[in-house]
């Protein structure tokens, strides 16, 4: 029979109830949630792994936490220590991951899926191995879940390049997994905070960019945006991802023009690129049919609208939709504008989708964006 726990009642929520669930003994969990390494750079470095566990045992315990790697790879060191003074107590300990050599690599992706791995961890305590971790799913309408997860990195190695020693700045919006995806690319980035938007040197980044949704929750992007538009003006690519109505507030952008409504809905849709000759498609990635192919849920979504757009303003992508409740063709998804000795690009394209799910063609196109000069 379900045990359940009762809170004290709130006079506003009234009373509460969870179940009780049974979660491992030391859960396991691992971060990042994906590691993309490439197929052609003369070196992959090192790549960053960390293990957390938790102590859900009755006091102080002693364990090993240590890395399963595929053949080939090695994780340094191979095993640590960790130590635990009493229950629910965390520790969290770092691996570097080494991939083979790209050559290797290589040859490995020309087979079916040779371009996948998987990294998993567990722990050891007394001669038993964990290797369950989980996520806890409550709101304030539902009762408390905890999901049990693998604690399993996913590895991709991908015929990806970008520009060296780049430096990106970024403005979370309301969240999103997007800066853990330029990392694993190999650029520098930083969060651009508040102050900094205001008054901090915002030259020394070669990209800036908006997260998802960014002027819906920040106030100081709505309040000092001219700043990027002086900093594209100078020379600097600014890449605005997708926004909702509160985009149309103002003129945010360089020139007149609105986000809309339109989206792309079927993740197949078919493609065409309206200017084969920008550099956002050539380098330092060719980006061809394949690197829009296996895309999920979908192609993007508010787009950049194109009635009462400025001239300046230019589509580089169109999709043919072929949704029946939402066919024709799409613009808007991939927008740019020059800005001085800069560029202003617009992006309801769903890359924030694509790259946590791992979308080779998306890592690509984003390096080509980053690259861009």
């Amino acid at each position: 029979l379900p045990i359940q726990a009762r809170s004290e009642r709130d006079i506003f929520a009234g009373e509460k109830r969870s179940d009780l669930h049974v979660v491992p003994a030391f859960a396991v969990e691992t971060t990042p949630d994906i590691v993309v390494v490439s197929t052609t750079a003369a070196g992959n470095p090192s790549k960053d792994v960390r293990v957390t566990v938790t102590n859900h045992s009755k006091g102080a315990a002693k364990a090993t936490v240590a890395l399963q790697v595929p053949d080939g790879w090695r994780a340094t060191p191979a095993t640590q220590a960790v130590s635990f003074s009493r229950e629910d107590e965390q520790m969290t300990v770092r691996f570097a991951l080494q991939p083979p050599a790209a050559a290797a690599l290589a040859a490995a992706a020309l087979k079916p899926g040779g371009n996948q791995y998987s990294v998993r961890a567990s722990v050891s305590v007394n001669g038993q191995t964990y290797a369950q971790g989980y996520q806890v799913v409550e709101y304030p309408h539902t009762t408390r879940r905890h999901v049990l997860v693998e604690p399993t990195i996913a590895v991709k190695a991908l015929d990806v390049s970008v520009a060296p020693n780049l430096t990106v700045g970024y403005i979370m919006g309301v969240g999103d997994e997007v800066p853990a995806a330029l990392e694993q690319l190999g650029v520098k980035l930083s969060m651009i905070t508040a102050d900094e938007l205001a008054w901090g040197d915002l030259s020394h980044y070669n990209v800036i960019m908006t997260g998802v949704r960014a002027y819906e929750r920040r106030n100081d992007l709505r309040a000092y945006n001219q700043r990027l538009l002086d900093y594209a003006n100078a020379g600097g690519t600014v890449i605005v991802q997708y926004n909702k109505f509160e985009f149309n507030e103002a003129q945010y952008g360089p020139y007149p023009g609105k986000v809309g409504r339109e989206r792309v809905t079927d993740e197949n849709a078919e493609m065409k690129v309206l200017d084969p000759g920008h550099p956002v498609f050539n380098g330092p990635n060719k980006i061809g049919r394949a690197d829009w192919a296996n895309w999920v849920q979908e192609r993007g979504l508010y787009f950049f609208d194109e009635q009462g757009r400025d001239p300046n303003y230019k589509d580089l992508i169109e999709f043919t939709e072929p949704f029946a409740y939402n066919q024709g063709t799409k613009r808007g998804a991939l927008v740019e504008a020059r800005v001085g000795k800069g560029r202003w690009l617009y992006m309801g394209l769903g890359l924030w989708r694509q790259l946590p799910a791992g979308t080779d063609g998306a890592y690509r196109l984003m390096a080509n964006l980053l690259s861009l000069k």
